[in-house]
């Protein structure tokens, strides 16, 4: 009763006031006991001997079974012609000779834009090779000194440091890929040059010759089919690879593919040929790839569109992470675990092997058995306690 006394010899304004106020107390209590907190779960998952298996996979296409037609690469009159039809030839054999019809001037300016080529392509790897020296010293100078005084990453030295690293780094990336560029504009002048210099066609594959189209005196150029050489026993399957992937594939590797038209069909084969000179399409450079199928069935036409997973590297029986357990911190390949003693999270630095589709080998810095986070989720909980979670970043140890 008191209180209501005192309110009511209040002024008018500090009543107002003080209701104001209570109101304000109000809602801050509600908003206080309807307040909600994050709730971290990890992902973890145990390390474990595996495999890795790494892929590069392309769209691609079934060319023509068995035939491939054969071009004049040069520029000129046919002078000797050392086949006919019927006739079994052997991969790299002698075709037929050309003598070429280009002048002198031409063959002058053929040669010399090769030669400069070929400079540009030595001067780009002499700059490769300065870039890498200033990469990896930035890299030693970042590790040594910010990395090793344990500098926290919003030090201003640790960020410059970084910086410097990661900008040399990126020029000499950015030069390696100048010099596949070089490569290319080196292998069309060497073609050129070829297409002006006389000399011998040869088989690129073993086979039959058919369709015999060339005789000694006719003329013939790049747009000329000289002949076909069938080879029955084989199919095949192109696709093109880029730039980035290229450097990846060899002769003699597995290849699976699967024909899109035919469901269920899947087809093993093996990379038979590498094209060495690049196609540039809009700036786009590709290289063309063929995997030898072998004897496939009649219902697999030419012109097909498959899907190509070429193996590109593989090992078995080695420890293994998923490939979203592998993070760089301060300039180190590291996974994370979870700190019993503050439940926050440590980063263990490890040495890495190869890198697949999924999983990661592991070389050292892990065990078998090991527990590892592999990601975390964030849900929120109303707050009905006191208790609070807590999350501490550990360092590298």
């Amino acid at each position: 009763m008191k209180i209501i006394k005192k309110f009511k010899k209040l002024s008018k304004r500090n009543k107002t006031l003080l209701i104001v106020g209570l109101v304000i107390i109000i809602i801050l209590i509600n908003q206080t006991a309807e307040k909600k907190e994050k709730k971290i779960t990890y992902k973890r998952e145990l390390v474990k001997k595996g495999k890795v298996v790494s892929t590069v996979s392309e769209t691609g296409e079934i060319l023509t079974t068995g035939k491939v037609n054969i071009n004049s690469t040069i520029t000129g009159m046919v002078e000797d012609v050392y086949i006919k039809n019927g006739d079994i030839v052997k991969n790299g054999q002698s075709l037929f000779k050309v003598k070429s019809t280009a002048s002198q001037a031409e063959k002058t300016t053929a040669y010399s834009t090769y030669l400069g080529a070929k400079n540009a392509l030595e001067s780009a790897k002499s700059v490769q090779h300065s870039l890498q020296s200033t990469s990896f010293s930035a890299n030693q100078k970042f590790i040594n000194d910010a990395v090793a005084r344990d500098l926290l990453e919003n030090d201003p030295t640790y960020i410059q440091q970084r910086a410097d690293w990661l900008a040399a780094e990126a020029n000499y990336l950015n030069q390696v890929q100048i010099i596949k560029k070089a490569q290319v504009a080196l292998n069309a002048a060497w073609l050129n040059y070829q297409a002006v210099t006389s000399g011998t066609i040869k088989a690129p594959i073993k086979g039959t010759i058919a369709n015999l189209a060339v005789s000694i005196g006719q003329e013939v150029n790049s747009n000329t089919i000289a002949l076909m050489i069938r080879n029955d026993s084989n199919s095949w399957a192109k696709l093109a690879v880029s730039e980035s992937d290229i450097s990846n594939i060899e002769v003699g590797q597995k290849a699976t593919v699967l024909i899109d038209a035919l469901k269920g069909i899947e087809i093993e084969g093996t990379v038979d040929r590498v094209d060495d000179i690049g196609t540039d399409t809009s700036g786009i450079i590709t290289y063309g790839v063929y995997i030898n199928l072998g004897q496939v069935e009649k219902k697999i036409k030419a012109g097909m569109t498959v899907q190509i997973d070429i193996e590109t590297k593989r090992v078995e029986n080695v420890l293994v992470v998923s490939n979203s357990a592998v993070k760089t911190y301060q300039g180190e390949k590291t996974v994370q675990v979870l700190d019993k003693e503050s439940g926050g999270l440590l980063y263990i630095p490890v040495k890495i092997g190869i890198v697949g589709d999924s999983k990661t080998e592991i070389l050292n810095g892990i065990s078998e058995g090991d527990e590892i986070i592999i990601g975390q989720t964030t849900s929120s909980t109303k707050n009905s306690s006191d208790k609070k979670g807590m999350f501490t970043m550990g360092r590298v140890k």
